[in-house]
């Protein structure tokens, strides 16, 4: 868990982690219907609610979680 800023999420802060999740799971090949894609989109949730904004801090950030998963 992260610590959170609470501040809401814009529809174009919506529209961005979509863009990032759909960039992932195609990256990896992923089935939309695939439970790890819930785990992917709530781990991106999770970074930008901790604090990390922009689309390349995130996608640095979901690196690690990438490593966690295939283990």
């Amino acid at each position: 868990m992260f610590m959170t800023s609470y501040e809401a999420l814009e529809p174009n802060d919506l529209k961005m982690l979509q863009g990032l999740l759909a960039e992932v799971i195609a990256d990896r090949q992923i089935n939309q219907n695939d439970p790890e894609v819930a785990t992917i989109g709530q781990a991106l949730i999770d970074l930008w609610l901790s604090g990390f904004r922009s689309a390349d801090e995130l996608k640095a950030m979901i690196k690690p979680i990438d490593l966690h998963l295939v283990q």
